[in-house]
């Protein structure tokens, strides 16, 4: 797996290979040309959104320079789609904190993601001997990592965290590569993507090796670049691991524009499975997991996905967490139907046994599944066929 096929697409985003534009985003992207066209001359609303002048937001652009994506805090920001200038393009630390949660602390380590420096993995013996001492290999083992503009405290590590931790009898890891995410040129972490990989890579190693894990124990969650980065986990560690689950995988820069050997794909663990929230606009639009599931079809209409009021409202590329967080200790569940389609799935006309999604999915399944879940928490709906009026339906 080269890390330099992973960068084809990456470098050429500015002409993206895939520009399809649904009726429903355009008549969004029409209702806020006035915001893109206001936030170029009018600097204080610039500011109170976060967005930076290096380029020009004209709408025309948007999805190819330029687009809004959701932080850790889950709000809307600018993201630009090009290389950043000669100023900005600034040596990142070469540094990945890892951190166990355990019932009375939090314990960490760090280690270098350069390949060349694999022997300073542990420049700091006693940090990792202090980790490793709490974890316990009768355990299953669950590694979290976040996505762009996020940390170990964003809702996407802390949701799932706090779910484990409440069920008990699990070791949970998070994996705060957040010096390197935090870039508004989205193709800097996203290139970061393989290097954290390989980082992850040599924890897992070092849990088999040095603590007598068991690979098929082990359970990789990523959101948004984070999907990937467990895409390339998989990929390099030498030890197969049990199960990765993909939630909404980052679509800029990585779907239809390279192989699968370069994003989380179902050869990458014995079982993928993948939750789409916002499926063809921010996250991946196709499956690429051995089960995928759609909730309320992966995208529009449900609120939050399009553009406009990911501004004012948070994005459900967010969702795909939360729905996970809430699928571990959920008494209902969510139930996912099978589709044969994406057609199918879209037109919502799927038929027959219902699995579950989230932590709980049976893994001999397979295939695509339409998820049917309330607007707001608690999301799952169970196994009622009669659907309360706040579903997304």
């Amino acid at each position: 797996m080269p890390s330099s096929n992973a960068l084809a697409c990456i470098c050429n985003v500015i002409n993206p290979c895939r520009n399809e534009v649904s009726n429903t985003f355009v008549i969004v992207q029409w209702l806020f040309t006035g915001f893109a066209a206001l936030a170029q001359v009018v600097r204080p609303l610039l500011l109170l959104f976060g967005i930076r002048a290096e380029v020009a937001l004209n709408q025309e652009d948007y999805n190819k320079t330029w687009i809004y994506m959701p932080n850790g805090d889950g709000k809307a920001e600018v993201a630009y789609l090009v290389e950043p200038p000669p100023e900005n393009r600034i040596n990142l630390p070469q540094l990945i904190q890892f951190e166990l949660y355990a019932s009375d602390a939090v314990h960490s380590s760090s280690f270098w993601i350069d390949d060349n420096d694999f022997q300073r993995v542990r420049h700091k013996r006693d940090t990792w001997q202090e980790l490793a001492e709490k974890f316990d290999a009768k355990l299953d083992t669950k590694i979290l990592v976040h996505g762009w503009k996020s940390s170990t405290m964003s809702n996407s590590i802390q949701s799932i965290r706090g779910a484990y931790i409440e069920r008990g009898q699990v070791n949970v890891f998070a994996i705060n590569w957040q010096d390197q995410a935090d870039n508004i040129y989205y193709l800097t972490p996203a290139r970061y993507t393989v290097q954290v990989g390989r980082a992850v890579a040599k924890l897992i190693d070092l849990l088999v090796e040095e603590k007598d894990a068991d690979p098929q124990r082990i359970h990789l969650i990523g959101h948004s670049l984070g999907a990937h980065i467990m895409g390339y986990a998989g990929s390099y560690t030498k030890y197969r691991v049990g199960r990765i689950t993909g939630l909404d995988p980052a679509r800029p820069a990585f779907e239809n524009c390279i192989g699968p050997e370069n994003h989380l794909d179902e050869t990458d663990a014995n079982f993928v499975d993948v939750i789409h929230s916002c499926a063809g606009y921010l996250g991946f639009k196709k499956p690429i997991g051995m089960v995928d599931f759609y909730p309320n079809g992966g995208g529009p209409p449900q609120p939050g996905c399009n553009e406009l009021s990911q501004i004012f409202t948070g994005c459900s590329h967010g969702r795909s967490y939360e729905y996970y967080a809430e699928s571990i200790n959920s008494a209902k569940g969510f139930y996912g139907m099978p589709c044969g389609t994406l057609e199918e799935l879209r037109g919502k006309n799927c038929t027959g046994g219902k699995i579950l999604m989230g932590d709980p999915v049976p893994q001999e399944s397979r295939g695509i599944y339409l998820v049917k879940t309330a607007k707001k928490p608690s999301f799952a709906l169970g196994m009622d066929d009669i659907l309360p009026k706040d579903t997304d339906y």
